[in-house]
């Protein structure tokens, strides 16, 4: 029986066309944990929800501690609440009393 000669290191390319050792040396320089991170994104993909709720506890800091998941959320819907409004009041003033998209013709 014969034996094979195969190349010391094997590259395939992914999606992305990155080999694989271009990948792993990319990601070992910039965190050691990027690849473990992106696999289990991969994996463990989260709804929308549950990252609005990660954000905003990263947002809050220690104060998200004492808080639970439905708090936190029904704060991030009223802070975009918030936004939306004093984003429409100002395009108003600015453009004497349509939003931007009014002006647009998109709405």
């Amino acid at each position: 029986m014969q034996a094979l000669e195969l190349p010391i290191t094997q590259t395939t390319h992914y999606e992305d066309n990155i080999s694989t050792n271009e990948f792993t040396s990319q990601a070992l320089t910039t965190n050691p944990f990027n690849v473990l991170d992106n696999s289990f994104n991969r994996i463990f993909n989260q709804n929308f929800e549950e990252k609005i709720v990660l954000q905003m506890r990263k947002m809050l800091g220690e104060k998200a501690n004492t808080l639970t998941d439905e708090k936190v959320e029904c704060l991030a819907t009223e802070f975009q609440f918030l936004i939306n409004t004093w984003l429409d009041e100002y395009e108003r003033d600015v453009f004497g009393g349509m939003t931007l998209k009014e002006v647009l013709n998109e709405k």
